[in-house]
């Protein structure tokens, strides 16, 4: 299922992060899309205090490209924007956190391995608009149907 959000105000994005974050089991794999400043990063932090990771804990792993975090569970944060090649290096080490399913993996710039992934995962793409961040999920379960149907009700109160 694909579902577009829209542009989500600023003011909102936390609270579709927060919904996110409460779907998640670890072995889930997150693998985020968008161009530089288009909201990744600050999902992904904004998703980690729900997840028990410490307010403002969560940076950008640009320089290290795996930041690790342990919360409810452990989230293995990813950035793959320096990457211009197949890094067989990074792929496994992914293949291995990958197997170990002790956490969540979330991946910034999954487009530069786009080959890699497996067809089961949260896709999460940003893109500008005027007041927030135009955002769209994609899965091939059920769970962008859990996260739109909380999202949906939240908006009724």
């Amino acid at each position: 299922m694909r579902y577009d959000f829209g542009c989500v105000a600023r003011h909102e994005m936390s609270k579709l992060a927060s919904i996110t974050a409460k779907e998640l089991k670890p072995s889930q794999i997150v693998l985020l899309y968008g161009q530089l400043g288009s909201g990744k990063t600050t999902f992904v932090s904004e998703m980690a205090e729900d997840l028990g990771i410490e307010k403002g804990r969560v940076r950008s792993p640009s320089f290290s490209l795996i930041n690790i975090y342990k919360g409810h569970s452990l989230v293995y944060h990813v950035d793959l924007y320096r990457l211009e090649d197949f890094d067989t290096e990074i792929i496994m080490e992914l293949e291995e956190i990958i197997e170990r399913k002790d956490g969540i993996l979330v991946v910034e710039w999954a487009d530069r391995f786009e080959g890699f992934w497996s067809k089961d995962c949260l896709k999460i793409f940003f893109d500008f608009c005027e007041n927030g961040r135009i955002v769209q999920m994609e899965s091939k379960d059920d769970l962008v149907e859990r996260i739109v149907s909380r999202w949906l009700n939240g908006k009724k109160i």
